[in-house]
């Protein structure tokens, strides 16, 4: 556990401090759970965009046009 000195404008710690204890939690955990929810986010974001840039157009349409052409199935209709 490592600790980092956080300066916050005061009008958005007490908003924080509002929704922890909403929560039943503790500021400090509250922000915790924020960030690592954020850092998910990001890392999730980025394994996305490295599968995109691994992607090949051509071929996905290639193994697209292989697909029949009928009515969707029963239930699957826009």
């Amino acid at each position: 556990m490592s600790n980092y000195p956080l300066r916050l404008p005061e009008r958005l710690m007490a908003q924080a401090r509002e929704l922890a204890q909403a929560e039943g939690v503790s500021i400090n955990q509250f922000l915790s759970t924020l960030i690592a929810e954020r850092v998910g986010e990001l890392n999730a974001l980025r394994q996305v965009q490295a599968r995109i840039a691994r992607g090949d157009p051509a071929r996905a349409a290639g193994i697209l046009a292989r697909v029949p052409e009928r009515d969707p199935l029963p239930g699957d209709e826009f």
